[in-house]
């Protein structure tokens, strides 16, 4: 633990803080000032870090040695003692409320619970053990150690719910694989990865997982869960390999494979940790990686001299995708994207994916 606990605005001082301060004066080890106290170490170890209450008795001691009333020492804990009832209470408040924004149906749906009726605190529970957190409250704040895709802001409910997603992929590639994320191996893999895109998902996704574990990256897709605007995330764990998660949110192929190289853009950069305060820097970096996926699929020299013949028919579409040896349906979302075409004017060469958490 620690002797100083904080939640949004509230924070709660353990009275061993100020012991620790009063050793720190003094010049002496806590060894010596256990002694002087008349308690043994371990007992001023755990006030000092928190994980101890000071009780009457070491109130009586700690005012002899220090001068410092019993009633003084007694009242700084049981001010944090009061914060620390008031800070769980708005964790549980606010775990509650994490909980209504999450759709629950989504885990009976895919078989993660039983299909029957919960109650709030029921939910609570199974969401606790699912995503292995001690509190759902935990889901309010990205974590500055995962790159985050989306297409729409974020706003609360999507955080809370993009966060399930996230946690639920990495319960699922924590063990995936001991290899360590290689970078070479990737850029080697990558003009074998371009091919599958003309592929149906049950031909390529295995092979793509496959490929994609002997570099050290460990391919999770999930099939998207309501409010998450999440299109795909990553993360680096302790043992090197990386964790790529990819959604089928929206569905179509252009976004799935676009926002799957997007992330490879992340992980080929060795850009893992995004800052979301940083607004300026955080674009920069989507920048980059939005730049990474389209000159791998389409090179900037090819597509400005398509662009420039003006003529977007789909039989030219068709033609120029066949060359580049990509599915249609990329370059036409890129055609949407830039407004050379209408959205859902080639919406018939544009097929959809999904993913199911059984193929994990």
């Amino acid at each position: 633990m620690s002797n100083e606990i904080s939640y949004k605005q509230l924070i709660a001082f353990h009275p061993g803080s100020y012991v620790e301060e009063i050793v720190d004066e003094l010049n002496i080890t806590q060894n010596e000032f256990a002694e002087r106290l008349g308690t043994s170490s371990k007992t001023l170890s755990k006030i000092i870090n928190g994980e101890e209450r000071i009780s009457t008795d070491v109130a009586n001691k700690l005012a002899k040695t220090t001068g410092v009333s019993i009633k003084t020492w007694l009242n700084l804990q049981a001010t944090y003692d009061a914060k620390l009832i008031e800070i769980e209470d708005m964790q549980d408040e606010d775990e509650k409320r994490a909980c209504e924004l999450i759709d629950f149906s989504y885990f009976k749906t895919h078989n993660l619970v039983e299909k029957r009726r919960y109650s709030i605190n029921e939910k609570i529970k199974e969401l606790r053990k699912l995503l292995n957190l001690s509190n759902l409250s935990m889901l309010y704040e990205f974590n500055n150690a995962v790159s985050y895709r989306n297409t729409r802001e974020f706003d609360e409910k999507s955080i809370v719910n993009s966060n399930v997603m996230l946690e639920l992929a990495i319960d699922v590639a924590r063990n995936g694989t001991d290899r360590k994320y290689d970078k070479q191996k990737l850029e080697n893999c990558l003009p074998e990865i371009r091919k599958m895109t003309t592929e149906s998902p049950e031909k390529f996704f295995p092979h793509l997982k496959q490929i994609l574990l002997e570099c050290g990256i460990v391919l999770v897709g999930l099939p998207k869960l309501q409010n998450a605007n999440l299109n795909g995330a990553t993360k680096k764990f302790k043992n090197g390999s990386v964790l790529l998660l990819i959604t089928d949110r929206n569905k179509k192929a252009d976004i799935f494979w676009f926002s799957l190289i997007h992330e490879l853009g992340h992980i080929y950069n060795k850009d893992f940790y995004t800052d979301y305060h940083d607004i300026e820097r955080y674009k920069k970096k989507e920048k980059e990686a939005d730049l990474f996926a389209q000159n791998f699929f389409i090179p900037r020299e090819k597509y400005d001299k398509f662009i420039a013949s003006g003529v977007f028919t789909e039989t030219v579409i068709l033609k120029f995708a066949e060359e580049l040896e990509i599915l249609p349906s990329i370059l036409i979302g890129r055609l949407e994207n830039e407004g050379y075409v209408q959205h859902h004017e080639y919406s018939h060469l544009k097929p959809s994916y999904s993913v199911s958490l059984s193929s994990q």
